[in-house]
């Protein structure tokens, strides 16, 4: 159920991704953050409110709403912030330093994902799974 859960959760992403493409240049990145990064707050506030009600429900209605909310996050996420560190990136250097800059850039995205993920389950095991 887990991996169903993950797997329905990053399906939305692809097709906000490809979408993003588009938006970026017809509206712009301001215009995106100022719609997308409250829609990122809203699916924070819904997630927790749904982990809040999840332990005391009987029914599967708040891990429903936790997984629908991370799918809203992740599709916000996809559409505003997420694209922003390659797009500045690409767009602070000269054309000499681009492919280098972008390099370290993506190198210092992928260090930051890998730590995150490998700190993830020691911090679980350390404070407890919550249920």
């Amino acid at each position: 159920a887990s991996l169903a859960a993950t797997a329905l959760a990053y399906a939305p992403r692809l097709p906000a991704m490809l979408a993003t493409i588009s938006l970026m240049d017809r509206l712009g990145r301001r215009s995106l953050l100022l719609r997308f990064i409250p829609l990122m707050a809203l699916s924070h506030l819904a997630l927790a409110a749904s982990l809040l009600h999840m332990a005391s429900a009987s029914s599967a209605l708040p891990a429903a709403a936790a997984v629908v909310a991370l799918c809203g996050y992740g599709v916000a996420f996809s559409l505003s912030l997420g694209p922003i560190p390659n797009i500045l990136t690409s767009e602070l250097f000269p054309m000499r330093a681009r492919a280098a800059a972008m390099s370290v850039s993506l190198a210092a995205q992928f260090v930051c994902n890998t730590a995150v993920g490998a700190g993830f389950p020691a911090l679980r095991a350390s404070l407890g799974s919550g249920g």
